[in-house]
């Protein structure tokens, strides 16, 4: 199990371990798919593709893009980060470092359909 200071390294804008560039993928991926869902009826669908729509809209800060996180710690991409990091808590740093892209992407779509479920609504 990875310590407290051990995730904290995963936070930082500088870590070079490359995982937020993987989760970054990872969650264009996972809204792409979400984007392409039919039902538009239900609330939580529409709350979802809103929530899509500003994962794929996020664009990395340029004043921060050449830190290793490649300015993604600025954009939304960072909550779901930070969601996919404390849910491996259990894991090992070696385990977080070398998990599969599957294994991303399963992380990535949990954190999504958790984090899309209290998306605000846009001011009509």
């Amino acid at each position: 199990m990875a310590s407290y200071t051990e995730l904290s390294g995963f936070l930082s804008p500088d870590d070079s371990s490359g995982l937020r560039q993987k989760i970054a993928i990872a969650a264009f991926v996972s809204a792409d798919a979400i984007r392409q869902e039919v039902d538009d009826v239900s609330a939580l669908v529409r709350q979802r593709k809103r929530y899509a729509q500003n994962v794929l809209s996020a664009t990395p800060s340029q004043a921060f893009s050449g830190r290793a996180d490649g300015g993604y710690s600025l954009t939304i991409i960072e909550s779901i980060y930070r969601a996919v990091l404390i849910a491996n808590k259990n894991s090992t740093v070696n385990q977080i470092n070398n998990a599969t892209d599957a294994q991303i992407q399963s992380a990535v779509d949990s954190a999504i359909d958790f984090l899309a479920k209290d998306f605000p609504d846009p001011i009509v």
